[in-house]
């Protein structure tokens, strides 16, 4: 993917299994707010960086 940094996530709900990409800003306001679709906690877990790949 052109232009991924290391500020780049892939995220990926574990309840309901939503995944899609965020920055470090949406990565810390999930990780405050839970899934933007089923409300439930975030961990770090759910979060990849997109420079490992």
């Amino acid at each position: 993917m052109a232009g991924t940094t290391a500020d780049e996530f892939e995220f990926e709900c574990p309840q309901c299994g939503e995944q899609f990409e965020v920055n470090d800003g949406m990565r810390e306001a999930l990780l405050e707010r839970g899934c933007p679709v089923c409300t439930s906690a975030v961990t770090e877990t759910a979060f990849s960086s997109l420079s490992s790949r």
